[in-house]
């Protein structure tokens, strides 16, 4: 085992002007569990790809300081030799995997049969691993098939194989489901048990917090913070002028802490809770719980409830499609949408996205219909479809393609031949907050930023559904919270807004209705409140409900969706 040493280090990228570290110095002791966050772009990845050697050996720019591994120096050693002890989990599994291997096993054995590993240990080791992080059912399937939560998995426990004595992770979680990432973050946490150290980017501090020793947070290439979970989140400041809330988003558990220490009700010097559990116990020893019922006042949009006799934006009946492969992804799906905010929500492979295709097009059923504005979409193009539905996918990087962030949200605008083009680009470009990017190259962005582009593109289309894959996936508090406005202006002006998440803190925070899938079928379709109370659908869903719904049932109160709920039955 061996202590990592990052001392005095800037880097500026290549053909980039501002550095992405400045002055970065730590030390990650050897079995330590250290969680990294901070807001978008603040430098996070970059600090990681300092530990295998990424930074200077692959990326090229301009490197000052050193990073030492035990006694290696990266700079000095092939990114190889580093592989044997630092491995590396990206957040997009596609830069992973190697897109050759038939089936799941033998993708996570690739990197073993390449050390040499025995045949019969190599399969062993990799079952292994699938089994670890939850996918072990899937090890004969094509890794073509799978979705994109469930390559994520893959990844990991590709790497999880090679036994690395440094595991380094950046956001492992962003497109997985509740079940998925909790397996990922206990997984590690038991790696991190067995002695290896573990390096884990995250804007998940619901999970990171508690698991972590330390916690780094990192802002415009610095690093601003290092110190116990507790003391950081205690301390809600960044600086001077920066609150922490606005960089990162702050867990509801310490939200409650928080906010029961300014009322009176729990003495300040105590410590912050950080898990569900811990919330709990505080509101118990401190607090007298006033179990009234919580009247659910939430109502679902105008023609949105199947069998309604408004004629809706979106008609789905009895839909059912079936892949090459032979995976039934729907199975006889029958729903009607017309306004507000529609939250899809379910575990990874339940059809979500299979679904969300349907409603532009690129897929069409293989019985039953789907019905658009009146619109059979088996009897019309792509194109015909996408002046009435716009989808924003998951990944940013399957869908933009043009060379300045001006010129992709201009594209959808002139393609629709749109008079008022420019209006839309510019109003686009204020609603997602990119006027300060709009001349960048935008694969130059951060991961986030680009899905904030993606969206912005599909925005200045102004169509009257809108279709968004994971839109908070890997956003920092910030972004966020300007998907979460954008959403309800899109509302208010009386658009349909679906989107596909395992979010259920957005869901909780935007969603007029949710709709749950398990195995290409619905299962649940109510407000937020009528679906998180529901115990069965949730685990039939894999889902988890929101962090202040779980603390109430656990205190006996059913149905709180808020804080304000929780906190208004506590004396």
């Amino acid at each position: 085992m061996s202590d990592v040493y990052v001392d005095s280090v800037t880097f500026v990228y290549k053909n980039t002007e501002e550095p992405a570290l400045r002055e970065v110095s730590c030390r990650i002791d050897a079995g330590s569990f250290v969680g990294v966050t901070g807001p978008s772009d603040a430098g996070k990845t970059t600090f990681c790809r300092l530990l295998p050697g990424f930074i200077p050996n692959f990326f090229g720019g301009d490197f000052e300081g050193s990073v030492t591994v035990g006694d290696v120096d990266t700079s000095t050693t092939s990114i190889t030799s580093l592989g044997n002890a630092v491995g590396y989990v990206f957040e997009n599994p596609f830069d992973q995997l190697t897109g050759a291997a038939t089936t799941v096993l033998e993708e996570v054995a690739f990197g073993l049969e390449q050390r040499g590993v025995p045949s019969a240990e190599l399969e062993r080791r990799a079952r292994a691993e699938l089994e670890r992080v939850g996918i072990v059912d899937l090890a004969e399937r094509d890794p073509n098939t799978l979705s994109g939560g469930q390559l994520q998995r893959v990844a990991i426990a590709s790497v999880l194989a090679l036994e690395p004595a440094v595991l380094v992770l950046d956001e492992p979680t962003s497109q997985l489901d509740p079940d998925g990432t909790d397996a990922v973050f206990d997984a590690v946490s038991r790696i991190h048990a067995a002695g290896r150290t573990v390096v884990l980017v995250s804007q998940d501090l619901q999970r990171l917090a508690p698991r972590s020793e330390r916690l780094l947070v990192f802002e415009d290439g610095r690093l601003v913070c290092d110190a116990p979970p507790r003391e950081v989140l205690d301390a809600r400041s960044l600086g001077a002028d920066r609150s922490f809330d606005d960089a990162v988003r702050v867990p509801p558990t310490v939200d409650v802490g928080r906010r029961l220490r300014d009322r009176g009700v729990v003495p300040a010097d105590r410590p912050l809770p950080l898990t569900v559990a811990e919330t709990v116990e505080e509101i118990t020893r401190h607090a007298e719980v006033v179990t009234t019922a919580i009247p659910n006042s939430d109502s679902v949009p105008d023609g949105t409830t199947r069998g309604s006799s408004v004629d809706p934006r979106i008609r789905i009946e009895n839909a059912r499609h079936v892949y090459e492969s032979g995976v039934e992804a729907l199975r006889g799906v029958t729903l009607a949408m017309n306004g507000g905010c529609v939250a899809l929500v379910g575990h990874n492979g339940a059809g979500k996205t299979t679904l969300a295709k349907h409603l532009n097009g690129l897929l069409r059923p293989t019985a039953g219909r789907v019905v658009v504005r009146g619109t059979d979409t088996r009897t019309a193009s792509v194109a015909e479809l996408s002046a009435d539905v716009g989808l924003v996918f998951q990944n940013p990087d399957d869908q933009l393609f043009r060379a300045t962030v001006e010129d992709e949200i201009r594209f959808g605008p002139e393609n629709l031949d749109r008079v008022d083009a420019e209006t839309r680009v510019e109003a686009a470009i204020e609603q997602l907050t990119l006027d300060s990017v709009r001349e960048s190259d935008t694969y130059e962005l951060g991961r986030a930023a680009r899905k904030r582009v993606a969206l912005a593109s599909v925005l200045a289309m102004r169509t009257p559904v809108i279709v968004l894959d994971e839109p908070t996936a890997g956003q920092d508090a910030a972004g966020v919270s300007i998907i979460g406005e954008a959403i309800s202006d899109l509302v208010a002006e009386g658009r349909l807004v679906v989107c596909i998440t395992h979010d259920v803190e957005f869901v909780r925070a935007h969603a007029d209705r949710v709709i749950a899938l398990s195995a290409g079928e619905v299962v649940a379709d109510g407000t937020p409140r009528e679906v998180f109370a529901d115990e069965a659908v949730m685990d039939e869903a894999g889902l988890r409900a929101p962090i202040v719904t779980r603390v109430g049932e656990a205190l006996g109160l059913r149905g709180v969706l808020h804080v304000d709920d929780l906190l208004e039955r506590l004396a």
